[in-house]
C-alpha cells in the first residue's frame, strides 16, 4: 500500500472541497445581492457542508500519514510529515499549473 499516493489523492479531495465552499460562498452572496436569501441560505449550508467533509478529509489524512510514518519507522527509515506534505503540495499545485496551461493551448 503507497500511504504517499494515498495521502496525496485525500489532499486533492481536501482542497476540491475547500475549492468548492469557496465557489459556494460567491453564488450565496451574489443570491444574497439579488435578495433571493432562501437560495442563499441553501448555498451557505452547502458551503458549510463542504467545509465539514474537508476537515473530516484532514482526520484521514492525518491517519494515512500516520500509518506511513509507523512503516516508515517499522522499516528503519527517517519520516518527516511536514516535508511530505510539502511535496504533495507542490504536486498538487504543479499538476493543476500544467492542466491550466493545457487548457489555454
Amino acid at each position: 500500500m503507497d500511504n504517499k499516493k494515498i495521502a496525496g489523492m485525500l489532499l486533492k479531495v481536501q482542497m476540491d472541497d475547500l475549492k468548492d465552499a469557496d465557489m459556494l460562498i460567491g453564488y450565496a452572496e451574489a443570491a444574497k445581492n439579488e435578495g433571493d436569501t432562501a437560495i442563499a441560505n441553501a448555498m451557505y449550508t452547502r458551503a458549510k457542508n463542504r467545509l465539514s467533509q474537508m476537515n473530516e478529509c484532514k482526520r484521514t489524512i492525518d491517519s494515512v500519514m500516520m500509518r506511513a510514518e509507523q512503516e516508515a519507522i517499522s522499516n528503519g527509515e527517517s519520516f518527516d510529515k511536514d516535508g511530505i506534505y510539502s511535496e504533495l503540495y507542490n504536486d498538487w499545485i504543479n499538476s493543476w499549473e500544467e492542466k491550466l496551461h493545457a487548457r489555454m493551448m
